[in-house]
């Protein structure tokens, strides 16, 4: 009630109340953030080693346990094969992480699924998108709205 108030005496604008009833986009983790269904985010992390992490949070970005998912695989397509990265929940229960070899801008798709509430998620990203530059052009591209990766429910 108080920000349709604020709304109305034009003291916050209707896309801050929706900011502020969706929460935002930014990676905290150093990642591309993406949403699944209406409540989920989760923020994908690649580094030039090859660590893969997948991080979680609410509709408002609330950090999230990793154990919300469940099934998490990834694999790295290089030259037309795939790897796959052994995914685990880390040690404190923050995130699912996992590690790939070292990775280059190259052309390489890193493949991710998992499942949420009885649902899979599968997307996929160039590994350029998700690393240097190609991800800063990313965060800035989505910078208005969320970042929607190519995702597939039952």
């Amino acid at each position: 009630m108080l920000l349709g108030v604020l709304v109305a005496q034009g003291l916050c604008a209707p896309g801050d109340v929706q900011a502020q009833m969706h929460g935002d986009h930014n990676p905290h983790h150093g990642g591309i953030v993406l949403m699944y269904g209406g409540d989920l985010h989760y923020e994908v992390v690649l580094s030039a080693d090859g660590k893969v992490q997948l991080w979680l949070s609410d509709a408002m970005r609330t950090d999230l346990p990793a154990a919300m998912v469940s099934d998490v695989a990834v694999e790295i397509e290089r030259s037309g094969k795939r790897v796959a990265v052994d995914m685990q929940i880390n040690d404190s229960g923050e995130c699912w992480q996992g590690k790939a070899g070292a990775l280059k801008e190259d052309g390489s798709v890193l493949h991710l699924a998992f499942v949420f509430r009885e649902e899979a998620a599968v997307v996929e990203f160039p590994v350029a998108a998700l690393m240097g530059a190609g991800r800063e052009q990313l965060i800035k591209d989505s910078a208005h709205g969320p970042v929607e990766g190519r995702a597939s429910g039952k």
